[in-house]
């Protein structure tokens, strides 16, 4: 009798238990949503000298020869591609690589780069990346990017840290990978020096091939949730 008193203790016990953990997850994850990541003063990042990164994500450009087969590709893959973005792949400005490369690729916001300030400038962004021993990519990342990344969250975007190509008009343009729950889409974003950068937006990195930067590989790491509106599809 004692043993079945317990047992029918502990099945009352359990949907209130089970209920208060999930209220906790919950909590947990509304409150990583709604606070950016530490910056470099807090998470251990010095912006002076060399750090180490793990490896989000490594990919090979070369795959495809060239803007026609990229163009293929995506529109066989029905991800969508905004205007200034399908401008400056064809622009001779925007390189393809010749043979196959790998890049390996880190994610960071400007936070994590020691942005402190609600927004800063995208040269401040990239300087500071540089100084961690950080690089721009090849802007043909953002187009090997977008075609093998296709579990983006939900209201995800990421910035390409690219040297922006200019658009007929003269604008400077680096890319956007974003998933605003109408498909997949790859476009263009402002890409002058001065371009205002929230400290919670996030941007795709390539360390460096040689080995002055030494990376820890973790192919299940994912990126997570942290902006729930993107830059207007330009």
């Amino acid at each position: 009798m004692r043993l079945q008193h317990k047992s029918r203790c502990a099945r009352r016990l359990r949907t209130p238990l089970a209920m208060c953990l999930g209220l906790a997850v919950s909590l947990t994850v509304a409150l990583a949503q709604e606070q950016p990541t530490l910056g470099a003063q807090s998470s251990g990042l010095s912006v002076d000298k060399p750090a180490h990164f793990q490896i989000w994500r490594t990919i090979t450009l070369g795959t495809h020869k060239g803007v026609d087969a990229y163009r293929d590709a995506l529109d066989s893959a029905r991800i969508k591609l905004g205007l200034s973005a399908d401008e400056i792949l064809g622009r001779p400005a925007f390189p393809y690589a010749k043979m196959k490369t790998d890049v390996k690729l880190a994610v960071l916001s400007a936070a994590e780069l020691g942005v402190e300030s609600d927004e800063s400038s995208l040269s401040d962004v990239y300087e500071r990346a540089r100084r961690v021993g950080l690089e721009l990519c090849p802007a043909e990342v953002g187009l090997q990017l977008r075609l093998e990344y296709r579990n983006q969250p939900l209201g995800e975007a990421l910035d390409i840290a690219m040297e922006p190509v200019a658009t007929y008009s003269g604008d400077p343009t680096i890319l956007t990978l974003a998933n605003w729950g109408t498909g997949l889409i790859l476009i263009g974003r402002d890409g002058r020096s001065e371009s205002t950068v929230n400290r919670i937006s996030r941007f795709v990195f390539a360390l460096p091939s040689r080995e002055r930067l030494e990376a820890k590989s973790s192919p299940q790491m994912a990126p997570t949730f942290s902006e729930q509106n993107g830059p207007a599809v330009r």
